[in-house]
Order: structure tokens, then C-alpha cells, then sequence
């Protein structure tokens, strides 16, 4: 008994080595199906989606081992013939929140983002986003969007056009994702690395794509830094060089004193804003309080291309261009103004608290570079007016505004430092003007 009891505990140690061998066997099969071993499979995926056109060197610091990468992808780039409105639409995920998303597609309509003055100067309703200098965009709600042109025409569409849009969102794990999927402060706004990831990502598609359809122009600059637009953060688009002609000591029909200015920091070829104000603080004791329908306030703005065509059909919306509401066959100088406006005499008119910052709005299209481009100025006088009340402003003062919104607009465009003479700015027709207040 004790021997078979012997040989029979010897026949099991084979089986039992043999399960165990089986088990380490199923455990590793199992790792590298749910828990790791994806590495070098997601390294040559990131490589090859999006039709090859993703930054590797800035994006594979993302890339997980856990699990296979699920990538997502369409457009006319990778499949000539199919009917789409995108030229590249493409998602990649490794999973707990690290990934890529990407846009891109030919603009034969308004460019889908905010581009008025104020959006350039206080983007995001003034709680501020980051910019990349050199680049046309901002980082908006679905991640880093830009702008360039294709000069030489984008296919993949039924009507030609030569604007390029591209967006661009990257996640990386941090907890606090945002709409876009983006990395986020306390605050909800990106942080900086990720806004610059997105940037990068965003160029370097655009990049790719204007080579690959021919576009004959260069590829744009990678971007080696984004700025906060924040005012709280330093107030960077303080003093700039190119908004210095806004001077209270130096601009006819503006109140005289102290001004702080304000510029975009988008330092781009296809759009500029500057906005000037005269500083309480700095001419308290040194100058009196300017008087009423006195301008406090001076913005300019410019558009080229596509970015033209899109901020002026956005004022059109809210009745803010010329000639908005005018009769058949009446010109944008006659609405509304009537034959005394043409002889410069000005009728008093009545303006309202609910209009909200009462402005004199003054238009102007130019070519610059190459490219059809619109020019908004306005003067926003000073006036004090309590919920529900109505100031009346005279025919004379009237007439003022008018005279200061023209001499702003030429020393805009004729400024040194300014954008419209960097963009080499000419032929310029004035269009009219707009009386928001009503």
C-alpha cells in the first residue's frame, strides 16, 4: 500500500508541474490582452492614423501599453471619393483619458469661431485662453483651431476654396478634462502644455495636408510657446508696438491724457485688433474727467481673406454693418442719415442704456497681401446712463464722433508700427458707417 500510495503521489508531480506551467501560460496570454504588451503596436499605429499626419515626437509620451489604441478616421484624404465635408476627420485613444483628436476640412463658409474685435482682444468673454504668436487661432472649446490658405486650391469639395481650418485636442490622463478634452485648471481653462500640444498637433496636420494637396505655399511655423491672453496674468497684450498710435496726446478728437492700450497676440499675417482707453487712474489729479460724448475709447481691427468675409457677415447678423436696413437703391452713407448727413449737418438723436456700449462704428475694405480685407474702427464716447434711461446727443456732437471715427481710421492705416502697413495695405475704399445704439 505504501508503495502504490508512493508511485501514485510521483504520477501526480508531472500533472502538477504541467498545470502550472499551462496557468503562468494563461496569465501572460491574459496581460497582453487586457494588461499590457501594446506598447510597440501603438507606437506604429500613432505612426500610420490620420493618414501619417500627427507630431510623433510630441505625442508619444501618450501613447499607453495597456491596451490596443482604437483609432477612428474618415475624410477625403484617405478616401478620394467619397463625399464628406471633412478633408480629415480622426480620433485615437489609448484609453484613461490619453488621446488625440484632429479636424480639418476646406472652409467654404464663415470660419466656424468668434473673430469680432472683442473676441480678439478678450477671448473667451475676457476670462482669457491661450494664442500661439506666428499663428492664425486660438484655443477655443474643441481644442486648438487655426487658419491658413492654400493658395493653390484644397480639393475634396464641389465649390473651390483656399482656406484651410484645423482643430486639434489632446488629452494626456490629467483629471479635469474639459469640454474639448483637454487638460484643465481649476479655473476650466486648459493648461499651458496642453494647449501647446494641441497648437503643434494642429500646425503640424495643417502642415502635411497643404503639402500634400499642393498648395504652393510654405508650411507654417511650429510653435514653440503659447501665451495666456489673460489680463491677470501680466497683461501681455499691454503697450504693444503696433497699437502705440492710439495716443490721447497725439490723436486728434480723442480725450487727451493718459491711454492704456490693448492688442491681440496673434502677431498674424490675416487679422489685428488694437483698442485704446483713456486711464482714469493714471490722469486722476492730472486731468479732468472728459465730458460727455468725448471719446474714452478707440477700437481698430482687420480681416484678410476668409477671416474678412466671416467678422463681417457676424456684425451683418446683429445689423452692425453699413448700409444694414437701407432701402433699394440707397447707399450705405444715406441710411439712415438722410440729406443732412450728405451737407454734414447731423440731427440729434436719442440714445438708449439698453444699447449696451453705444459706439460709432466706421468701415473700410482694403487689399493687403494679396488678400480682400475689411477694416473696423469705432469711438465710444463718454456717457453715463442708468438702467432704462435715454441721453440725447446733438447734432454737433454728432458730427464729432463722426470726424474722430474718420481720423482714427486713417491714422490706423497709415500708422508705422500698425498692421495694415505690415500687411502692405492698399486701395482702400471707406464703406460707411454704423451707429450702434439704436
Amino acid at each position: 500500500m505504501r508503495g502504490l500510495w508512493g508511485r501514485a503521489r510521483q504520477r501526480r508531480k508531472p500533472l502538477v508541474v504541467l498545470m502550472a506551467v499551462v496557468g503562468i501560460a494563461g496569465a501572460v496570454l491574459a496581460t497582453r490582452d487586457s494588461g499590457g504588451g501594446h506598447l510597440a503596436a501603438n507606437q506604429a499605429q500613432l505612426r500610420k492614423a490620420c493618414d501619417g499626419t500627427l507630431p510623433y515626437g510630441d505625442l508619444e509620451r501618450l501613447v499607453r501599453d495597456e491596451r490596443p489604441g482604437k483609432l477612428r478616421q474618415h475624410g477625403t484624404m484617405l478616401a478620394p471619393g467619397q463625399e464628406s465635408r471633412s478633408l480629415l476627420d480622426c480620433s485615437l485613444s489609448w484609453g484613461d483619458g490619453y488621446g488625440v483628436t484632429v479636424h480639418a476640412e476646406a472652409l467654404v463658409s464663415d470660419v466656424p469661431q468668434a473673430v469680432e474685435t472683442r473676441d480678439l482682444l478678450e477671448p473667451a468673454g475676457g476670462h482669457g485662453t491661450f494664442v500661439a504668436p506666428g499663428t492664425t487661432g486660438q484655443y477655443g472649446k474643441r481644442g486648438a483651431w487655426l487658419v491658413t490658405d492654400c493658395l493653390g486650391g484644397l480639393g475634396g469639395r464641389v465649390r473651390p476654396t483656399t482656406d484651410l481650418y484645423v482643430t486639434a485636442r489632446v488629452t494626456d490622463g490629467t483629471d479635469g478634462a474639459d469640454e474639448a478634452g483637454g487638460a484643465t485648471s481649476r479655473s476650466g481653462k486648459p493648461d499651458r502644455a496642453t494647449a501647446l500640444l494641441g497648437f503643434r498637433t494642429a500646425v503640424q496636420v495643417a502642415n502635411v495636408l497643404t503639402k500634400a494637396q499642393h498648395c504652393g505655399s510654405g508650411p507654417l511655423t511650429m510653435p514653440k510657446t503659447v501665451v495666456d491672453t489673460d489680463e491677470t496674468h501680466g497683461a501681455p497684450g499691454r503697450g504693444l508696438r503696433k497699437c502705440e498710435w492710439i495716443d490721447g496726446s497725439s490723436l486728434p478728437g480723442i480725450a487727451s491724457g493718459a491711454w492704456t492700450t490693448l492688442g491681440d497676440l496673434q502677431e498674424s499675417t490675416a487679422l489685428s485688433a488694437c483698442a485704446g482707453e483713456w486711464d482714469a487712474e493714471k490722469n486722476a489729479g492730472e486731468r479732468p474727467r472728459p465730458k460727455e460724448w468725448q471719446v474714452t475709447e478707440v477700437e481698430a481691427a482687420s480681416w484678410s481673406g476668409v477671416l474678412g468675409r466671416s467678422a463681417y457677415d457676424s456684425y451683418e447678423r446683429a445689423g452692425h454693418v453699413p448700409g444694414w436696413g437701407a432701402q433699394e437703391g440707397e447707399s450705405p452713407s444715406e441710411a439712415g442719415s438722410g440729406a443732412d448727413a450728405d451737407r454734414g449737418v447731423r440731427q440729434e438723436d436719442r440714445v438708449s442704456s439698453y444699447a449696451g456700449r453705444p459706439q460709432l462704428a466706421l468701415w473700410a475694405r482694403s487689399v493687403c497681401g494679396g488678400r480682400t480685407t475689411y477694416h473696423r474702427v469705432a469711438v465710444l464716447p463718454e456717457i453715463q446712463l442708468g438702467d432704462g434711461e435715454t441721453a440725447v446727443i446733438s447734432g454737433k456732437d454728432r458730427t464729432r464722433l463722426s470726424t474722430t471715427a474718420r481720423t482714427v481710421l486713417d491714422r490706423y492705416l497709415e500708422a508705422e508700427d500698425g498692421w495694415p502697413v505690415s500687411a502692405d495695405c492698399r486701395d482702400t475704399k471707406v464703406l460707411g458707417e454704423v451707429e450702434q445704439w439704436h
